[in-house]
């Protein structure tokens, strides 16, 4: 009984320490090992429907209010286009900075949104993010009907 005991008590310093391990405060690298910054508006400044929403779509809305100059780029697949949506922006926000509440139950505004966030975080052009985007999520529906994105200068 004592041997099951100690077997027990050792199990359980080992599983603390391995998820413990995983508690560190620093970020992790992405490729190259530079983190670049992305701007996110506070989640105490969203609308009551968004900071109810699960943490995936808060930090969507979140990325979208502060980043719209990216968003307006990059199209939506999920059909919101018959809706007046232009880009994937519009799915969270509309003019004049009013909540759009289309992406709180929509798993592909909120991916797109959460995917482009990611990409700029590994520092790679909007350009390349939106054909990813294109190739990923065009099997869904048509386009918003977005512009292209703006050429960047060297």
């Amino acid at each position: 009984m004592r041997k099951l005991y100690l077997i027990s008590l050792a199990m359980a310093f080992l599983l603390a320490g391995t998820t413990l391990a995983g508690c560190g405060t620093s970020a992790p690298k992405h490729a190259g090992g530079v983190d670049h910054a992305v701007a996110m508006t506070d989640a105490g400044a969203m609308p009551m429907s968004v900071q109810r929403a699960p943490r995936t779509v808060q930090e969507a809305y979140r990325f979208a209010a502060a980043n719209p100059e990216a968003l307006e780029q990059i199209p939506c697949y999920c059909g919101c286009g018959g809706m007046g949506h232009i880009s994937n922006y519009s799915c969270f926000w509309q003019t004049g900075g009013r909540v759009d509440e289309h992406a709180l139950g929509c798993g592909i505004c909120v991916d797109i949104a959460q995917d482009v966030r990611r990409g700029l975080e590994k520092g790679v052009p909007l350009e390349r993010i939106r054909a990813q985007v294109d190739a990923d999520y065009s099997r869904f529906g048509p386009p918003t009907d977005t512009p292209p994105v703006a050429a960047t200068t060297p």
